[in-house]
């Protein structure tokens, strides 16, 4: 039997040890920046509209009118993230359950969220046309020459990443070829 004190002695040898598998085992951090974790509303904006806004400093009237607009539908779009994921889950769960899949399920819940895409693309569409002409000529100037910095970087970084054996002529022609 072992005793209170060599218990307690026991406990406090071993809590640095517990410390460390924590530590070890601890959630990784979430990136800096306007990224929002899956699953969960945040400040992120869809990426035509986010090339649009690099390297501009909006005045006060701007980034109001910006403001304005990508919360004006706020509750919309929820609904339709919602939306969204519903059908994703009724898709796992007829490719989960036994037996043979049906087909013509699986067709009406992919066309429907086909549809939904659709008109998420169509409204991103249209706000990154509002934000557009909400920008001045010089500030869409400043985010065009900003953009196409981002694409050499990234196009350099590209580079260096390629495998020595794949960097053939064939490969140049593929954006996404590693």
């Amino acid at each position: 039997m072992i005793s209170k004190k060599t218990f307690s002695m026991l406990a406090l040898a071993a809590a640095p040890s517990f410390m460390a598998l924590a530590y070890a085992h601890a959630p990784a951090p979430l990136p800096p920046g306007p990224m929002a974790p899956p699953g969960h509303m945040g400040p992120m904006m869809p990426p035509p509209l986010m090339g649009m806004l690099r390297g501009v400093d909006l005045t006060k009237e701007q980034r109001d009118k910006i403001h304005a607009l990508m919360h004006g539908h706020r509750a919309e779009r929820r609904d339709a993230m919602h939306q969204r994921f519903d059908v994703d889950q009724k898709i796992g769960a007829l490719l989960m359950a036994k037996g043979p899949v049906d087909k013509a399920k699986l067709d009406a819940l992919i066309k429907q969220k086909e549809a939904l895409n659709a008109k998420d693309e169509e409204a991103m569409a249209a706000d990154a046309v509002a934000i557009h002409d909400i920008l001045t000529p010089e500030q869409l100037d400043k985010a065009r020459t900003t953009q196409e910095k981002l694409d050499s970087l990234e196009g350099q970084i590209r580079d260096l990443l390629r495998p020595p054996h794949a960097k053939g002529d064939a490969d140049k022609d593929e954006p996404d070829a590693p």
